[in-house]
């Protein structure tokens, strides 16, 4: 239901719900075992460490709550672009620096530290690569759909 979710908080939800202090390699294993079967019978997906129900479209980025804080690894790419996409929408001729301190906002990281700035970083190539952004020496703009 949560959708997309890192592999890593995966298995951190599946061991506190099974009550073991630490994933250790067993443990890990099992669970992508478990992910991997899932994966061939059709009912997950996984795109780059992430997985999610088939066919989902992302529609919205999850906002942190007191109880959900998620640093920059666990927030899937297709989540973190979505949210750069958001941004480049509102606000066309964005630079680079403001959108990734905009997106980060959004996920509620206060400052872009190196973790923050190479997946952002890797977003917004990545969106550039895809043809959803350009850069201009005005800064980033949506492509248009004509």
């Amino acid at each position: 239901m949560e959708g997309p979710v890192e592999e890593e908080l995966i298995f951190t939800r599946v061991r506190t719900a099974w009550g073991l202090n630490r994933s250790g390699p067993v443990v890990r294993d099992r669970i992508q075992w478990a992910l991997r079967s899932l994966a061939r019978q059709g009912k997950i997906v996984r795109t780059g460490t992430a997985y999610d129900r088939p066919g989902r479209a992302i529609t919205c980025m999850r906002t942190p709550t007191p109880e959900c804080n998620r640093k920059a690894g666990l927030v899937p790419a297709t989540e973190r672009r979505f949210a750069l996409r958001r941004v480049v929408d509102e606000g066309p001729g964005t630079h680079r620096e403001d959108l990734m301190r905009e997106a980060a906002r959004l996920f509620g990281w206060t400052r872009i530290g190196p973790d923050i700035r190479r997946a952002l970083t890797a977003d917004i190539d990545a969106l550039i690569t895809e043809g959803h952004v350009v850069e201009t020496e005005g800064g980033i703009m949506p492509v248009s759909d004509e």
